[in-house]
């Protein structure tokens, strides 16, 4: 058995398949939805689905054939990729791009042109590509990919067929944690249920020490109405320096609690994301009621959103911990 080049987004994949099939494809998409979710590989797997000239009997191209390898390989002369080049996609990219979809594709019936993280261009860069979608040349596809489509401009979005992608389930994470990681079904399991749906967060915590790192926190959130202040101090410290680094450790803290409020709620230790510390899960929902908990959720992501907004890290916390505890 082959390993799948997409993972999940059956509906999303099946919808274009049908537009491939019927001759509907349309002369620019907007492929919107949270980062980390595979968006730019569909893209990139829909031009070599146009460009394949293997068997397929399904969305997915042959990979095979040497339209396929280039594509593999990025150098398909008729696959362009358009991404920011430091904080904005500028106009200068979008003139060379408008340029070259005057003349005919090289090999492929189509030119495939995906923008990435499309929600950067500038105001300037916007309304050139405007221009384009009112008045398109034959044999071009846009796809446009963001995570942001609130921060295009609304005529960019009424001139693109939107695809919304949604975050990926468990079994399509575990899937391809498993497959390309070699992962097995507990920590694949784990690194899924924690990613929120992200498949490139769910890779990100597999070259760490995620799991060592979660409990940590897990059995300092347990005792931390017993702490002693020189616990209470290091547990603190042991959150680190690091604006990105403390985030996603104030998000574990978030879990926590999350999993503890589902838990009193409804007692299934299948709804939990990290069902194996029901060490920790089950006492505390016992102590800790409704009310307390919401408190304590609103309490962390005050703190996270704060210091996401570069407040002074270590008062923050302070706060956040004198407030929990209290």
């Amino acid at each position: 058995m082959t390993t799948p080049l997409i993972y999940g987004h059956e509906q999303q994949l099946q919808l274009l398949e049908n537009s491939l099939r019927g001759g509907r494809l349309p002369h620019a998409c907007l492929f919107s939805g949270m980062t980390g979710i595979g968006k730019k590989k569909v893209a990139t797997a829909l031009a070599q689905r146009i460009y394949c000239t293997g068997d397929f009997l399904s969305f997915e191209p042959c990979q095979e054939c040497p339209s396929c390898r280039k594509v593999k390989h990025g150098n398909h002369p008729d696959l362009l990729f358009l991404e920011p080049e430091g904080q904005f996609i500028r106009i200068k990219a979008i003139r060379d791009l408008q340029e070259q979809m005057h003349y005919k594709p090289m090999e492929g019936k189509k030119r495939v042109i995906i923008i990435d993280d499309a929600e950067k261009m500038n105001a300037t860069s916007a309304n050139a590509l405007l221009k384009t979608l009112e008045e398109p040349a034959p044999d071009n596809l846009l796809i446009l990919v963001t995570a942001n489509p609130s921060a295009l401009l609304r005529t960019i979005l009424s001139r693109c067929q939107q695809i919304r992608f949604a975050p990926l389930h468990r079994r399509a994470i575990m899937s391809y944690l498993q497959d390309h990681y070699n992962l097995g079904e507990e920590e694949s399991a784990l690194l899924a249920a924690a990613s929120g749906g992200s498949v490139k967060r769910a890779i990100a915590m597999t070259g760490g020490d995620y799991k060592k790192v979660r409990d940590r926190i897990f059995n300092g959130i347990g005792t931390i109405d017993r702490m002693t202040p020189l616990d209470f101090f290091t547990f603190i410290a042991e959150q680190g320096k690091d604006r990105e680094d403390i985030m996603e450790k104030l998000e574990m803290i978030l879990q926590c609690y999350r999993d503890v409020l589902v838990f009193r709620e409804m007692g299934k230790e299948e709804c939990l994301v990290n069902r194996d510390r029901m060490d920790v899960i089950a006492p505390m929902s016992h102590h800790l009621d409704t009310q307390k908990l919401l408190g304590h959720m609103k309490t962390v992501e005050y703190a996270y959103h704060a210091i996401r907004q570069n407040a002074n890290k270590a008062l923050t916390l302070d706060m956040m911990m004198f407030n929990l505890a209290r």
